[in-house]
């Protein structure tokens, strides 16, 4: 298949999950991994050119990989759909902060919205961390929507760790899930 037609396999679409006999819950945490990564080796089998998926672990992320390629690594996918959703989770929020300097980006708190799905809270708050790595509660409300929010502690974990290598502030994030796991 010539590169020119891509064929695009996109886990992330509940018709296709449908149509493959695939349930929600099963493409998540490891043994999520190792289906996707059987899908994906059936996908490029199947002249598949590119594939779109939910990250197993932490699935606010979407990852895109084009397949065949020995070594490919996805990339960060969707994210015009990823502003979408913040936009849709933090009405306003986004422009708020596009117009701020960085200086303040660091004290921004997304305002709480009601009538969304963890996963679309999880998807919010993972661009915001990918956009805005400074953003220390993007990270914290990030811990806790995985952790407390959807049952993921591994996934909590993962955001830890991840937030220890990007964010400039990661003590504050510490403090600040540590605070809220002793409250709790």
């Amino acid at each position: 298949m010539s590169q020119e037609n891509p064929n695009i396999l996109d886990l992330t679409l509940p018709q296709t999950l449908y149509e493959l006999a695939i349930d929600d819950h099963e493409i998540y945490g490891p043994s999520g991994a190792k289906l996707i990564a059987d899908l994906r080796e059936r996908a490029f089998e199947a002249d598949y050119t590119h594939l779109y998926f939910r990250d197993p672990m932490r699935p606010g992320i979407v990852w895109f990989m084009a397949l065949g390629s020995s070594g490919s690594l996805p990339t960060r996918g969707k994210l015009d759909y990823c502003r979408k959703i913040t936009d849709k989770v933090f009405p306003g929020f986004l422009a708020k902060v596009d117009s701020d300097s960085d200086d303040n980006i660091m004290t921004q708190i997304p305002p709480l919205t009601t009538g969304v799905s963890g996963f679309e809270l999880a998807t919010a708050l993972e661009y915001l961390v990918f956009v805005y790595p400074s953003m220390v509660r993007a990270w914290a409300a990030l811990v806790f929507t995985y952790g407390e929010m959807l049952g993921m502690r591994e996934a909590a974990e993962t955001v830890r760790n991840e937030c220890n290598t990007l964010c400039p502030y990661a003590q504050v994030v510490a403090y600040l899930t540590t605070s809220v796991a002793t409250e709790v």
